[in-house]
């Protein structure tokens, strides 16, 4: 054995708080482990592989953070298409406007790519193109009408799906891992942990995030039944599109199911 070897610490497993940390240093801005962002005998690997089953439950959080923006301005007397507005940046901000970005590329590739191999090679492209503009600019658009129409009506309605849905939208992530083999030639974070999710790993993450979606389902049944009824018809529309075009996913894809799945409930709940 080589010096350079002998000095290589062995990585260990990561524990269940290195984990969440790492969940949320993932989907968020926001350092909660400095420590942890610093260490080097941590298998970090296995860390982000095993935070997936936090990914729901740390977009609960997020969601609790937009909403009470948005309740936070609404009153205060902020018009309320303007006060989701402002709660949407504020959310891309404390993102880095993760499954927007992912959003944007997806729709440049699938717009504008005729084969598989342009489809892959615009959606590693980071330049903004027409169809990426246009579906960010209705998506974002349509999320903050569909908020503040919700908001108009009653806040503790929109608070409450407005949590739903950041949740919803990070589980359907996880769902997307499961159901959907990545494409083994695109080397990236989303091949190496998507490929080895499981089923059970499902059911723990919607265990750990259901308290997020409770006051919602509760309150608001119908309503709460059609949203997503409706997001799962767009998730398999959306799966069945990926498939048929570029044969598996890649983390842009994943992001941009978390999107839909967000903005179809927060559509869905508009309906009363």
């Amino acid at each position: 054995m080589s010096a350079s070897e002998s000095d290589t610490p062995e990585l260990r497993k990561p524990t269940l708080w290195e984990c969440f940390a790492t969940a949320v240093h993932f989907l968020t801005r926001v350092t909660i482990s400095k420590r942890l962002a610093a260490c080097v005998d941590v298998d970090h690997a296995m860390a982000l592989n095993r935070a997936v089953v936090f990914f729901p439950f740390v977009g609960g959080l997020i969601g609790i953070f937009t909403g009470g923006v948005l309740v936070g301005l609404c009153s205060l007397g902020v018009p309320g298409l303007l006060a989701a507005l402002l709660a949407i940046g504020v959310e891309a901000y404390f993102t880095g406007a993760f499954h927007e970005d992912a959003f944007a590329d997806v729709c440049d590739a699938l717009g504008g790519g005729w084969t598989r191999e342009q489809v892959l090679e615009i959606m590693k492209d980071s330049r903004l193109g027409t169809y990426g503009t246009i579906g960010l600019v209705v998506g974002v658009g349509a999320r903050a009408v569909a908020m503040a129409s919700i908001a108009s009506s009653d806040l503790f309605c929109a608070f409450a799906t407005i949590v739903a849905a950041a949740m919803i939208g990070r589980l359907a992530i996880v769902l997307f891992m499961v159901t959907t083999e990545p494409i083994a030639s695109r080397h990236s974070q989303a091949r190496d942990v998507s490929g080895t999710q499981s089923g059970k790993r499902v059911l723990l993450a919607i265990l750990l995030a259901s308290p997020f979606g409770v006051a919602w389902a509760v309150a608001f049944q119908w309503v709460a039944a059609f949203s997503l009824l409706a997001c799962l018809i767009v998730l398999s529309w959306f799966r069945r599109l990926v498939l048929r075009r570029i044969n598996g996913t890649t983390g842009d894809t994943l992001g941009a199911s978390g999107f839909l799945a967000q903005l179809v409930v927060l559509s869905g709940a508009t309906i009363t």
